[in-house]
């Protein structure tokens, strides 16, 4: 697991040598840090790079840097489980395509054939997805709506 802080610490502090793409397992961009070092860009970009990871939500770093990682480790072998797609435009057109369904069976249609292409979908669609089929107001039942 990556962590955000220390990975903007060290973009900020030792930016200039590539240690923060090091940490981050970007192994090739932290080797063309060090080995353009003496001419001052570096710097610039790892400050850059700092200012990045600051702006940065702790769940847009993890997605980035920490899920892959670790998705990297269990399943080096499986191209597919490692090209997988967290791109925020594809959540919201799946959401989208989700809605224009409107039908129960539709949407377990949907699911089903996702599953069985191994397809990756988002944790919004996915919970969107169970709630339209389950009839449910929520995914998680009636235990915390208001009533």
């Amino acid at each position: 697991m990556k962590h955000k802080k220390l990975a903007t610490l060290l973009a900020f502090s030792l930016g200039i040598f590539g240690t923060h793409r090091f940490y981050l397992n970007q192994k090739k961009l932290g080797w063309w840090y060090l080995a353009f070092c003496w001419t001052l860009i570096p710097m610039v970009i790892g400050i850059i790079d700092g200012i990045v990871f600051l702006c940065m939500s702790y769940s847009v770093f993890n997605r980035k840097y920490s899920l892959r990682h670790v998705l990297k480790k269990k399943y080096q072998d499986d191209e597919d489980i490692l090209s997988f797609n967290t791109n925020e435009k594809l959540e919201e057109e799946l959401l989208v395509k989700l809605m224009e369904m409107n039908d129960r069976e539709k949407v377990a249609n949907f699911l089903s054939d996702a599953k069985q292409r191994g397809e990756y979908l988002p944790r919004k669609v996915y919970s969107e997805a169970i709630r339209i089929v389950s009839g449910e107001p929520n995914i998680y039942g009636k235990t915390l709506d208001i009533q």
